[in-house]
């Protein structure tokens, strides 16, 4: 075969799938990408990147289909970035997230031997998402982001939202055109209403509208209460001039202050509260954790509003739940005290600097740390270096590691597996069914319970710039939010990206004007940038 250039259009054989559920093939000697195709199939793609180690194509036509290919349901798949997977069989999503952990664990954390369960299933594979959040721009458009981008998708319905995300938009639009109010403009900061934000849980829809200045949100209240009688609405100013969704203003228009029953807890809610968007899988999830930590202290770092401690504390002898974020600490200590959980203790502070503290005490208690569990539920990114270190040795009995990212889970537990732990079992759950996304659950054991073991990690052993594992745009932004509260776009990523030559394939999205009128990262952005990039190991 001839070498490949950019806008050619070649036919070919679909081996594999990448970590975003692209086809993967093989042409001149390289690898190509070609979103939209499924293993096993002959496509026909034209070429849009060109780079030294791989080729990025778009499907243009199926010569020969996969038997695992459907017809997706949601008029705006491969348009809008909800969605990666939803032209495939869902008995294959499950295969192929379960083969996301499989390869994670074997490239990146050395783990050939370790045995994958099968995925755990969600019940509803559409509607089945609590929590949404959709932009609102110039000429009243509602929708969801394109991949890799800020273009506005619109659309009247998201099929993985509840069915009273129609409702909402509707509402919206209306209350909108009728007051006058304009979608928010972020290339010169102006217009009203940027963001419609909701989440339904406890069988109570929670709806905040941001605004980047006060209004009057009676009109779109009175709509709301019409087919949600029970619901809270809620303002949230934010003035702010970068993509951070909230703002630090909260103002409650309507609703009751009465607790909901969540998981059989009382749970008094917030629409900013962080709960795992899939009721029927994070009830699974959390049992499954609740069982491995049966007896003895349990300890939780990323302990949130500590809805998961509280059902842990069912079975442990005394949980402690380890949270930096001041509002879910206080939502953790008043889900205690209303459900009455008397051997639950929330504790404020960083990860990192109150672990140690937590197992001192429990050692000073109790003259070890056996017995004890650990469980670990961070953010996207992991944990750092130090924590890890101080989970491999801390001398507790178990580590149950809950992860949404194969890639940065593989990473952690090598480190912590070198002090002397080893995999007993591996469980996938499919909390985002129709994504490349899954929810993973590893329960660690001491090889030698009474013994600890010195040993030196060479981070540069556990580099992730490999194409298996590097950082996606929303790893890195996620990165960014959950630790410093700043909202940064895909443009600054990639521009940041660009100036320490790191080679990746071309955003879909890349706007074909000339760069001197993008708007450029701003200093302050691009040490944040810098900051998660060498987290990330990207860069040194």
């Amino acid at each position: 075969m001839d070498e490949i250039s950019k806008n050619d259009v070649i036919e070919l054989s679909v081996t594999g799938q990448g970590m975003d559920g692209e086809g993967v093939a093989r042409a001149d000697g390289k690898t190509v990408f070609i979103r939209g195709a499924l293993p096993g199939e002959r496509v026909r793609a034209k070429v849009i990147s060109v780079k030294p180690r791989f080729d990025v194509a778009i499907l243009e036509k199926i010569i020969a289909a996969s038997p695992d290919r459907v017809a997706p349901l949601c008029p705006v798949f491969g348009k809008c970035g909800g969605c990666d997977v939803q032209h495939m069989r869902y008995a294959a999503q499950l295969g192929f997230k379960r083969t996301l952990a499989i390869d994670a664990l074997k490239k990146i954390g050395g783990f050939a031997s370790a045995e994958v369960g099968e995925v755990i299933p969600s019940d509803e594979v559409f509607r089945y998402r609590n929590k949404l959040s959709l932009p609102v721009r110039r000429g009243g458009r509602i929708g969801l982001f394109a991949k890799g981008s800020h273009r506005v998708v619109e659309t009247s319905d998201c099929l993985l939202q509840y069915e009273n995300n129609r409702l909402l938009i509707a509402a919206l639009r209306d209350f909108m055109e009728s007051e006058g109010y304009e979608g928010y403009d972020e290339q010169d900061f102006s217009g009203d209403i940027r963001h419609l934000v909701a989440r339904e849980i406890g069988g109570r829809l929670y709806v905040a509208v941001v605004a980047t200045r006060s209004i009057d949100l009676g009109g779109f209240a009175s709509a709301v209460l019409g087919f949600s009688p029970d619901a809270e609405v809620w303002l949230n100013v934010n003035d702010r001039r970068d993509n951070v969704i909230l703002g630090a203003a909260w103002k409650k228009v309507c609703g009751p202050d009465s607790p909901v029953v969540v998981d059989g807890l009382k749970t008094s809610l917030h629409p900013a509260g962080f709960f795992q968007v899939n009721d029927g899988v994070r009830e699974k999830l959390y049992s499954f954790v609740a069982a491995l930590c049966s007896g003895g202290i349990a300890v939780e770092a990323y302990s949130g509003a500590g809805l998961m401690g509280a059902l842990v504390a069912k079975r442990a002898d005394e949980v402690y739940g380890i949270e930096i974020n001041r509002e879910a600490h206080e939502a953790a200590v008043k889900l205690a005290r209303d459900n009455g959980i008397d051997n639950m203790t929330p504790v404020l502070g960083d990860v990192a600097e109150m672990l140690p503290k937590v197992l001192g005490e429990i050692i000073e208690k109790r003259g070890d740390n056996r017995g004890t569990f650990l469980i670990l539920d961070p953010p996207r990114g992991g944990v750092s270096p130090s924590v890890a270190a101080t989970v491999g040795g801390s001398g507790a009995e178990n580590v149950v590691y809950v992860s949404c990212n194969p890639s940065t889970l593989a990473r952690d537990l090598r480190i912590i597996c070198g002090y002397g732990y080893e995999i007993a079992s591996v469980t996938p759950f499919d909390m985002f069914p129709q994504t490349a996304n899954v929810e993973t659950v590893v329960q660690l054991v001491r090889k030698i319970p009474d013994t600890y073991i010195d040993i030196t990690v060479d981070m540069d052993e556990l580099d992730l710039t490999s194409s298996e594992a590097k950082a996606t745009y929303e790893e890195i932004k996620d990165y960014i939010f959950d630790k410093h509260r700043v909202k940064v776009s895909s443009l600054y990523v990639a521009q940041v990206k660009q100036k320490h030559g790191i080679i990746e394939r071309d955003c879909y999205n890349n706007s074909k004007k000339d760069n001197t009128k993008q708007p450029q990262c701003p200093p302050e952005k691009v040490k944040l940038i810098e900051e998660a990039l060498r987290h990330f190991k990207m860069i040194l």
